[in-house]
């Protein structure tokens, strides 16, 4: 059941009235010399790395909300504030590990973050252990769905973005598709299950270039790539064979790489969670060759909740700087869902704090995308997703809004819809 704002606000002002007590809370004084209950949240985001514009737009994300929240507790006269502890995961396993050990020092019990599925695998288990709660908004890795594990994840596993992908190149006409992807949980978990997606529907899939993170040099993977694309151009024609491109960042040094090949420049590319909205795909020579190829992928979003979200989201995208991605309106809402949470219980118990916890998601919610209906695993339920291509205008590249794909229910099909440009 989806809830407004308005809906939304109602029940946090009833909690912060009717709450005796918040766990994680402290009191200090406020600026006026009056003692103000504040909420700690912590979050561990990739800041540097190869997963940096998502971690930078979810940290802005976070620093509205902060922002937005504690404007709304002064509006009304409440004593609470939130505050947020932003720790810098690098987008390295181990020092996600290492971050959330120093949340847990600070007496932080809800985390959100980590960000990419690598740095979740590796923080779970010391989560599980410590009580800790884990809130993903950037995790899409399926073997990471546990059920009875203290992790939740605001986004929908990618059981269903494999099946939007292969719904999409069917739709876009595309008979072969050569998969180049980063190997990690997520990137290999990806790959795997949208192959198999689209070999369900009669598509072609060739073996594909698996590449290491942290990989520098793209030469060699896009030579092999060049020649497994000129194969299938030859038995299928360009005009029906498509690159899947599954990265993080360095879609830009592996688009540079490829535009001096001879086949890829003649096919289309899609992408997928990981690379779509980044800034650096509307720049320079890979915002060159992006437009050329027409690249278009997914990100978790929904159109036709934009109007009603317009004017946070403006705030979000002038602070930072570009479109925001839907991880990081995630990581807006999450913060809101953690608030109402901590206004509304004293407990410590973590199983009491996650009963909580998923009450308040699927009551409320936050602003942006409403209430959060959750399986047994902890993750969304549902599935949204917006198709984003990169286009030239006026010798400027841009991201243009291309589609809609909505899974209601698991026992529903999918509703897809073009969007007029």
């Amino acid at each position: 059941m989806k809830r407004s704002l308005p809906a939304l606000i109602l029940i946090l002002l009833a909690a912060i009235v009717f709450a005796c007590g918040c766990t994680g809370t402290q009191t200090t004084p406020a600026g006026n010399g009056e003692a103000v209950q504040e909420i700690i949240v912590g979050a561990l985001l990739p800041l540097s790395g190869g997963f940096a514009e998502g971690g930078e737009a979810s940290k802005v994300a976070l620093e509205v909300a902060a922002g937005d929240i504690n404007d709304y507790f002064t509006a009304i006269g409440s004593d609470y504030r939130v505050g947020v502890i932003i720790e810098d995961t690098q987008t390295d396993p181990a020092v996600a590990l290492e971050k959330l050990q120093a949340l847990d020092k600070q007496g932080a019990r809800i985390v959100i973050g980590p960000g990419s599925s690598a740095e979740l695998e590796a923080a779970r288990t010391y989560a599980d252990e410590h009580g800790i709660i884990l809130i993903s908004t950037m995790s899409t890795a399926p073997s990471l769905a546990i059920a009875g594990d203290n992790v939740y994840r605001f986004v929908p596993p990618d059981t269903y973005q494999a099946g939007a992908m292969a719904y999409y190149l069917k739709a876009d006409g595309i008979a072969a598709v050569v998969p180049i992807w980063r190997g990690d949980i997520w990137g290999d978990e990806l790959e795997k299950l949208a192959a198999a997606s689209f070999a369900r529907g009669n598509g072609t899939v060739l073996d594909g270039v698996r590449y290491a993170p942290g990989e520098k040099d793209y030469a060699g993977m896009v030579t092999d790539l060049d020649v497994q694309v000129g194969r299938a151009i030859a038995a299928h024609g360009k005009e029906k064979v498509g690159v899947y491109l599954i990265s993080l960042d360095e879609a830009a040094a592996i688009m540079e790489a490829a535009a001096k090949a001879k086949n890829l420049t003649e096919v289309r590319w899609y992408g997928c969670d990981g690379n779509v909205l980044l800034d650096t795909l509307v720049t320079g020579d890979a915002g060159r060759f992006a437009a050329e190829t027409k690249f278009t992928g997914p990100e978790f979003g929904q159109y036709e909740r934009a109007p009603a979200n317009a004017s946070t989201v403006q705030k979000i995208r002038d602070a930072l700087g570009r479109q925001p991605n839907g991880y990081s309106l995630a990581s807006y809402d999450a913060l809101w869902t953690v608030v109402m949470t901590r206004t509304q219980t004293d407990t410590t118990d973590v199983s009491k704090l996650k009963i909580a916890l998923e009450g308040t998601a699927k009551e409320s919610g936050g602003p942006l995308f409403g209430s959060v209906e959750l399986n047994g695993a902890g993750d969304r339920l549902t599935a949204h997703y917006l198709f984003w291509s990169v286009s030239a205008r006026h010798e400027t590249y841009t991201w243009t809004p291309v589609a809609q794909y909505d899974i209601w229910a698991a026992d529903l099909p999918p509703q897809f819809e073009r969007i007029d440009a």
